[in-house]
Parts: structure tokens; C-alpha cells; sequence
């Protein structure tokens, strides 16, 4: 009887070592069709879905509800044929781990780790890492989640950390007014640091993530990738940015909390107005620059084409926008549209998206300009644009400085991601091997 995999490398771009099984929806010898869900994960921040590939029944359960699984461990299997059940037990943290598909080539060193990392306090001023579960816990509580120990991979808070707070603050308050003892708590530390330096893919206004999903498998051997959804998209669809300065500073307190401290930047038109801002800003170590059609160049922008993004409600609506990015419609992959409007109803984002156009490019133009942050860039720089684009003329492009490579691609409009994954891709690993 053939089995397939139920595991999750990652969820929108989020750098994860360990998923929390929050609920199954079918049991083992259930029948499940292809796109129903399967199971609920908790990562640090947010409640990911992971739907079934195919047809089938479920044939296993490796992970049980409220048990921690390592990022790219086998949660479940899906039987072709209807299993026997009941001749295996869950196998909980001793089953056998596979390797999902993942977003990045260097190997993690704690990818078979399933033990948890022992409590830990952040440093002043970082950003404390929590459940979802454990943020209403603690908003409701009127906790400060800054002063709570997290026990969870990387020192996440999770909800047993928030009970034993509630805990001892209720043992403080009893006890006829006798002081419980403070509980030990481990010397602050920050995330551990990556050993290697990552590319960080950082997708278009209206995109999310998987815009690299061709990209990615391209690149070659020895790099490795963080894709990140950018405020308001994605799996950060509820928090929005109102500047490009703001989103600056969100990915970088992202960033900064998977332990990133060094990263080659690559951004996509509104992606690479945030990684210009980025390296601006000067918390992270940027080690080289490739830019996509980048924002920031200029005031000129395809004003409609960003309000239909946001606005199309329709299938026919949202492909007639789509097509404007590319210089050839059959280069858009099929289903494009379909599958864009439906992550955009999944996650909810339209509000957010119409609010950032318009305070990101106020009266139909970029409300930003970080040609001086381009200028000031030490390293090695590439700039990739298709002579077609409609969303932001190509004519910024002259705007470069003289050290930075610019390459102009025939038949291409906005989107050379899509349009030429293979030359975009080789383009970037140059631009990441140039920097040593």
C-alpha cells in the first residue's frame, strides 16, 4: 500500500525550527479528498492549514494534538487505498523523520532535533517570539510577554509558559502576604546566529512569498533562502506598514529574531524599495544586493494597476490586472488568477492592501525615494528589469549608479521572476558568489 508525506517546511517565508499540532481534522481510515484540510499547526506566529495533495484515506498519525513536530518531519501519511486501523499507535516524537521540500539547500543542523531548547530570556529591546495561543493568553491576562521566559524552540513563548506566570503571580498574591521565591531564570540570549549567510527573497505590493517558488529550486547548490511576506501580505496580512521606513523595520526585527545578523538581499518592485530600506537602515549586515523592477527610483508608477490589484474581486477582473505585469499573458502560469484571488480572500488582506497603496504612493506616485540608498550601497549590486514594463517604467533604471549592473530583458515586463525564472535565478547566484 503506497503512503504520502503530511509535513510543512514552512509557513509564509517564517523561519521555523518546530511546528505546534494544534488539532487533526480527519482520524486514521478516514477518507480525504485533494485541497481538504488535513491539519492545524501553531507556528510563532500564526495557525497554518495544511491541506491533503491528493485523494486518499489517512493512513497515520506520527504527531498528536499538542505535540511539537521539527520543520520538515512527517506528520501523517495519506493512504492510496483504505488502511487498516488500529495496528499502530501515535508515534509522537520517535517517528521516523523525511525531509519535506524545502525553501532552502543548506542543511538545518537541528532539523532531527524534536527535544526542547531550555528557557530563555531576550535581550532588552528585541521582540519577544509567541504562539498566537499565547499572545490572547497574555493580552488577557495583561501580561508583558517582554518579562515572560519562553520554553519553546528559540525560547518561544508558548501557553504552558503563560499558566506558570499567571501561576506564580498567583502564589505571590496568597499565602498571607509571603513572597513566593522568584523562579531561576536563564542569562539573557540572543538568537543563535546562522552559520551561513542567506539569500532573503522579499516579494512585490498584492504578491506574497511563492512569487519565488521558480526561483528558489534554481539557484544551485550551497545557497540558502528565507522568502518573506511582506507587512499586510501573506501570512502577515494583519500587520500592515504605513511607510517604506516601517516596513524596513519590520522585516528587520523579523529578521533579527531567526538570528539573521548577515543576508544578501533580493527585492521585487515594492520588495526592493524594502530591501534598499533595508540596508538603509543598518541593522543587518547586507552582503549583496539583486533588485527586480524596484521601487524607489523614481515617483512613476501604474497607479491603476496597484488599486486593481487590491480592489478585483473577480477571477476576469484580476487576470485583466495580472496580464498587465507580464509582456506576454501566456507567460502567467495557469490558474494564476484563481489562486491569487483566493489567497487574497483566505487571508483577508484587501483592506490592508488598500490602505498601504495609499500611503505608499500617495496620488498615484511612489511616496518614497531611495535612489540615495542605492548610491550609498558598498557591495556588489545588480538591477534586473524587462524592457515591457507597464507597472514601473524601465527608464528608472538609468537612474543606477555606475557600479551597479543593470540587464534589461527583452520581452519581459514587471515580473522576471515569472517570465525568466532560469535567468533570474542565475542572475542572482552571480550577484551572491560576486560578494565571496
Amino acid at each position: 500500500m503506497a503512503t504520502h508525506p503530511i509535513s510543512i517546511d514552512s509557513a509564509g517565508g517564517e523561519y521555523m525550527e518546530a511546528v505546534l499540532v494544534i488539532a487533526w481534522a480527519v482520524k486514521p481510515g478516514d477518507p480525504v479528498k485533494a485541497g481538504d484540510l488535513v491539519v492545524t499547526v501553531e507556528t510563532a506566529k500564526a495557525a497554518t492549514e495544511i491541506e491533503a495533495d491528493r485523494d486518499g484515506w489517512l493512513a497515520e498519525i506520527f504527531f498528536g494534538e499538542g505535540q511539537e513536530a521539527p520543520v520538515g518531519a512527517v506528520l501523517g501519511t495519506i493512504a492510496d487505498e483504505k488502511p487498516i486501523v488500529g495496528e499502530k499507535p501515535i508515534a509522537g516524537r520517535s517517528a521516523s523523520i523525511a525531509s519535506a521540500t524545502a525553501t532552502t539547500t543548506e542543511p538545518n543542523p537541528r532539523e532531527h532535533l524534536a527535544s526542547e531548547t531550555p528557557p530563555s530570556i531576550r535581550p532588552p529591546g528585541s521582540r519577544a517570539v509567541a504562539s498566537p495561543l499565547a499572545r490572547r493568553l497574555a493580552a488577557a491576562a495583561g501580561l508583558d510577554l517582554a518579562t515572560i521566559s519562553g520554553s519553546g524552540p528559540r525560547g518561544r513563548i508558548k501557553k504552558r509558559d503563560i499558566d506558570a506566570t499567571l501561576a506564580a503571580r498567583t502564589n505571590e498574591q496568597d499565602g498571607a502576604g509571603q513572597r513566593a521565591p522568584a523562579a531561576v531564570q536563564a542569562s539573557p540570549v540572543a538568537a543563535p546566529a546562522r552559520q551561513t549567510v542567506p539569500v532573503v527573497l522579499i516579494h512585490g505590493f498584492g504578491a506574497d512569498r511563492s512569487v519565488w517558488r521558480q526561483v528558489v529550486p534554481l539557484l544551485g547548490p550551497g545557497i540558502e533562502t528565507i522568502s518573506l511576506d511582506l507587512p499586510g501580505h501573506g501570512t502577515e496580512a494583519a500587520r500592515p506598514a504605513n511607510s517604506i521606513e516601517e516596513i524596513a523595520f519590520l522585516l528587520s526585527d523579523r529578521l533579527e529574531g531567526m538570528g539573521v545578523g548577515n543576508a544578501h538581499l533580493v527585492g521585487h518592485s515594492l520588495g526592493g524599495a524594502a530591501a534598499l530600506a533595508l540596508a538603509r537602515l543598518g541593522r543587518l549586515t547586507v552582503r549583496s544586493v539583486t533588485l527586480l523592477a524596484p521601487g524607489g527610483l523614481g515617483p512613476e508608477i501604474n497607479a491603476g494597476f496597484i488599486a486593481g490589484l487590491a480592489r478585483a474581486t473577480t477571477v476576469q477582473a484580476l487576470e485583466r490586472w495580472l496580464a498587465v505585469m507580464v509582456g506576454d499573458p501566456s507567460a502567467l502560469p495557469t490558474g494564476y488568477a484563481q489562486a491569487a484571488l483566493r489567497q487574497l480572500e483566505k487571508t483577508g488582506n484587501r483592506d490592508a492592501l488598500t490602505a498601504m497603496a495609499e500611503s505608499l504612493f500617495p496620488d498615484g506616485t511612489q511616496g518614497f525615494d531611495l535612489a540615495g540608498a542605492l548610491g550609498e550601497l558598498a557591495v556588489p549590486t545588480r538591477l534586473i528589469w524587462g524592457r515591457l514594463d507597464r507597472v514601473i517604467p524601465v527608464a528608472h533604471a538609468a537612474r543606477a549608479p555606475g557600479f551597479t549592473a543593470v540587464h534589461l530583458l527583452d520581452g519581459v515586463g514587471h515580473v522576471a521572476q515569472i517570465e525568466a525564472p532560469a535567468l533570474t535565478a542565475r542572475l542572482i547566484a552571480e550577484t551572491v558568489r560576486s560578494a565571496g
